[in-house]
């Protein structure tokens, strides 16, 4: 395993649906590649706030969206970002408005996120986060291990 001490650490879906000009390939894209919160230890209302977005249709659904998982099929995670000395973003892209909102989780020790892009085993990539004592994000992806100050 590789340890590489970085000041940003981005994860992007693997594939940019965004680029797609075909709303129901767009969508189908979204749906398979969408980043996803699969596992989290000790994430709680307090953790997290909304950063931009339209207010009825992402704001007052945020918690439900947080995940990842919309049952609209119209937001889903493209861009997971930490740079040093923010907390963590989690960029939505809004398929109907072709727009971003944004969603920042605060760093917190003991704070364990999983994220995952793609469904099926052949072709998805999991991300591990962790946030130490010092409040140093740790992010295990892919055999190696990225620390964001």
């Amino acid at each position: 395993m590789r340890e590489i001490n970085n000041d940003s650490f981005v994860f992007t879906a693997l594939s940019d649906f965004r680029q797609i000009d075909d709303p129901k390939e767009q969508l189908t894209k979204a749906l398979e590649y969408g980043i996803r919160i699969i596992g989290n230890v000790g994430l709680e209302r307090d953790d997290w706030d909304v950063v931009s977005g339209p207010f009825w249709r992402f704001r007052l659904r945020a918690a439900s969206l947080l995940e990842g998982s919309d049952n609209n099929c119209s937001f889903f995670i493209r861009r997971v970002e930490a740079t040093e000395g923010s907390n963590i973003k989690l960029y939505y892209y809004d398929l109907k408005s072709q727009t971003d909102s944004i969603i920042e989780i605060r760093r917190r020790p003991g704070l364990v996120l999983v994220f995952r892009s793609g469904r099926h085993a052949h072709s998805r990539l999991d991300v591990h986060s962790m946030c130490s004592r010092e409040k140093k994000l740790c992010f295990l992806s892919n055999g190696d291990r990225f620390e964001v100050d």
